[in-house]
């Protein structure tokens, strides 16, 4: 009896399950519709999204359909009703209705909790404050949506290393309109200059974009970590500072508290540029050729030009004694002296150059110079511990050869008396 009621109990659950099975390939094939028919036409234009969203696309892995964001009727054998007004069919959206389209979900807290409750909804917020949803709205079609970033079809994730908005793909992704000059006409600064489409050029010259591609670093900044993204805007110059303070929190701090702080209309730009920020070096510093100060400083009374003279020529002597230092104890420890100490010293020596460097953004030789004295002091204490070594090392090897010689006399005195024995017998 027992037996029975469980065949009769395995039996109605094969039932369902192959009713669900059917149910679920039936709404696979109605979801499909649209992309089966669209895949069948010549027009590369029409066939090539379906073949996009049948790929890797974010909004397909989570069972969304066409008519999700274009509407109409997916269940309909031809494009009349397919494409029927009636059932909501909005075709292609652009401008503003591609915003709602994406935002009816994007900007939807409940909804968004079910699929991914971390991301943010904020971003249809942030875009009307940008400079692509200013210009939107005041009726410029040409300006950044939704789809220009993330892609239409084929959309994957942000931290998938094939999304246009993945760190190492920001700056293409932007270029595709700022670095084109026929989109970007128009276009102009706020003092009514072109707007310049060479700002991809300048960044791949750029340390970030070295340390971004080369060095593998992917907190380098892009074009989002300075501009933003959805609320994509100029920096402005009352703002640099804080931009580059982001990840340059120490140099943002001293600068606040020097000179040029107020006088430097574009911050921190005016000497390291914004798109191609070059690596610095200590060759920036001073009035010589090739330096930066001597753009503005100049002249035996020019006492901004003697304080950049006189930061740039402690931090050179330090930088020397630091490398006569190092190359003294390597040399000693390779001889096999015991440098350790003088090792650890050499770290402190060169934290003080780092942060004399650092000190220098206050444009303040009074808090650069006592650094430098210190640093060099520290140097001054390893070079006379180098000396003492050295001294060391010298009786060591007097101490060497002499004992050397002693052995060499002894074994030529045993030879001498081991012959004589020998011609005795």
């Amino acid at each position: 009896m027992r037996s029975n009621v469980w065949r009769i109990v395995t039996a109605v659950l094969l039932l369902l399950a192959g009713d669900r099975a059917r149910a679920a390939q039936a709404s696979a094939a109605t979801a499909n519709t649209c992309a089966i028919c669209h895949a069948s036409l010549q027009d590369a234009r029409l066939s090539a999204p379906a073949a996009a969203f049948g790929g890797q696309d974010i909004h397909r892995q989570n069972a969304f359909g066409c008519v999700d964001c274009h509407g109409g009727d997916a269940t309909a054998g031809d494009k009349g009703r397919a494409h029927d007004v009636a059932h909501g069919f909005k075709g292609k959206p652009s401008g503003q209705a591609q915003i709602a389209v994406c935002t009816r979900c994007h900007s939807d807290a409940t909804l968004m909790r079910r699929f991914a409750p971390r991301q943010r909804v904020d971003q249809a917020a942030e875009y009307v404050t940008s400079v692509h949803g200013k210009r939107l709205a005041s009726g410029d079609t040409r300006v950044a949506t939704c789809a220009n970033c993330h892609g239409a079809h084929g959309i994957r994730v942000v931290n998938d290393a094939k999304s246009p908005v993945f760190p190492t793909n920001v700056a293409a992704t932007c270029a595709a309109c700022h670095a084109d000059q026929a989109h970007m006409s128009g276009y102009t600064l706020a003092d009514k200059s072109p707007l310049p489409t060479d700002q991809l050029a300048k960044y791949q010259q750029s340390v970030h974009y070295a340390a971004l591609t080369k060095g593998n670093d992917l907190s380098a900044p892009t074009c989002n970590d300075c501009h933003g993204n959805h609320g994509a805007a100029p920096p402005g110059a009352g703002s640099v500072v804080n931009v580059c303070g982001t990840c340059h929190a120490v140099f943002a701090e001293k600068f606040a508290t020097s000179v040029h702080a107020q006088i430097f209309d574009r911050a921190c730009v005016e000497c390291h540029s914004n798109h191609a920020v070059l690596k610095p070096s200590d060759a920036m510093l001073g009035t010589d050729a090739g330096s930066l100060c001597g753009t503005c400083h100049g002249g035996a009374d020019d006492k901004g030009a003697a304080a950049a003279t006189g930061m740039r020529a402690g931090i050179e002597r330090l930088k020397a004694g630091i490398g006569q230092s190092t190359a003294t104890v390597v040399r000693l420890e390779n001889a096999g002296m015991q440098m350790d100490p003088q090792e650890l010293a050499l770290g402190t020596a060169r934290s003080r150059l780092t942060l004399a460097r650092t000190e220098m953004h206050t444009f303040d030789p009074g808090r650069v110079t006592p650094i430098v004295n210190e640093g060099m002091m520290i140097v001054a204490d390893i070079d006379q511990a180098g000396e003492h070594a050295t001294a060391e090392l010298r009786f060591r090897r007097r101490g060497l050869a002499l004992s050397l010689g002693a052995i060499l006399l002894v074994v030529v005195a045993l030879a001498f008396k081991i012959r004589q024995i020998d011609r005795r017998l």
